[in-house]
């Protein structure tokens, strides 16, 4: 049951990329419920406060939520940014488990020269977890995007928590 794996965060970004269109609004609705903003991968819907973009996914033109799109290097970033992007996530940071094959790593120097250079908030996406959140933000993340430390744990929710705990305490 769905209500078993909820975990309250300050954003989602709902993936189920490969779930059925009505699937992806039921779980949709459902993350609404779980997060004051809910952002939808590749996927515009009402419910949601806004639209994630990968790479090759088309700008949505006069959408008026929220837009993100994935980056891989700076010159992505500026496409981004010409586009209308409000938000990039830059990844992959470190090795990923979850997302192997994405590139080489950027590591925090790499981070923090695309962050420095941005013209809209960078979050960190990429092999995030408890230890690497302050100096993602100390590089200039503003803020970091996390999915494998969370699904892989017994306690997600405990997760989330100690994440936050560790960007607010610097």
């Amino acid at each position: 049951m769905l209500t078993d794996v909820a975990v309250k965060a300050p954003a989602v970004v709902l993936r189920a990329k490969n779930h059925p269109p009505h699937i992806r609004r039921e779980l949709a609705r459902f993350a609404r419920e779980q997060t004051d903003c809910l952002i939808l991968a590749s996927m515009i819907d009402p419910v949601a406060d806004g639209v994630h973009l990968a790479g090759f996914d088309r700008y949505p033109g006069a959408y008026e939520g929220i837009v993100g799109r994935s980056c891989h290097g700076l010159d992505e970033v500026r496409q981004a940014e010409r586009e209308g992007a409000d938000y990039v996530t830059i990844s992959p940071v470190f090795e990923s488990e979850s997302k192997p094959g994405y590139g080489p790593p950027l590591g925090l120097g790499g981070l923090g020269r695309i962050a420095r250079k941005a013209h809209v908030p960078v979050y960190a996406l990429g092999g995030i977890d408890l230890g690497r959140v302050a100096a993602c933000r100390d590089a200039g993340a503003a803020g970091v995007a996390v999915q494998g430390a969370v699904a892989r744990s017994a306690d997600p929710q405990a997760v989330v928590a100690a994440l936050l705990d560790e960007w607010d305490a610097g």
